[in-house]
């Protein structure tokens, strides 16, 4: 059926942090102490930041043709195929930059006026991962290595070092 994705909202700020909170794996009774709320309070934004999320990657994937094999809102990630450009895609949610959809593929990152851009989205991302990535690596190498460390991170694929 063909979802129009109408009341499309990103979270608040607060379910925003919260839902980051969880995602760093800290318990809810500490996030409520943390923002001075209940447990409860925590519960309800973490499932309606949840529920915004999927919205939003599910969108993200409408718009762009991409048929979603993974998604994830706890991590505010899916993963699918994208037949118009051959190619992986994966589509991220962030509280500090919104949804991000990357491309799979080999770019020419000397040559290209996004270099900055990309660098900056995917140091982003690596931080929020908590995925130590090297600095002299052009962007489609550091993704290559960011996504294949977050596909193994959520079970997706086999980690070929049994871990």
């Amino acid at each position: 059926m063909f979802d129009t994705f109408t009341n499309l909202r990103y979270p608040t700020p607060q379910q925003g942090l919260i839902w980051l909170r969880r995602k760093q794996k800290i318990r809810p009774w500490e996030i409520a102490k943390e923002l001075n709320v209940s447990r409860p309070f925590v519960s309800k934004a973490q499932r309606i930041a949840e529920a915004r999320i999927d919205k939003l990657l599910r969108h993200a994937a409408s718009i762009n043709r991409i048929k979603v094999k993974h998604i994830n809102t706890r991590y505010g990630i899916a993963v699918g195929y994208c037949p118009a450009y051959n190619t992986d895609t994966y589509i991220l949610y962030s509280p500090k930059i919104g949804i991000q959809t990357w491309f799979a593929h080999q770019g020419d990152c000397g040559n290209c006026d996004q270099l900055n851009q990309c660098k900056h989205t995917l140091e982003q991302l690596a931080e929020e991962w908590e995925v130590p990535i090297p600095d002299d690596r052009p962007p489609t190498d550091l993704s290559i290595y960011l996504f294949d460390v977050i596909m193994r991170r959520l079970k997706w694929v086999e980690d070929p070092m049994g871990a």
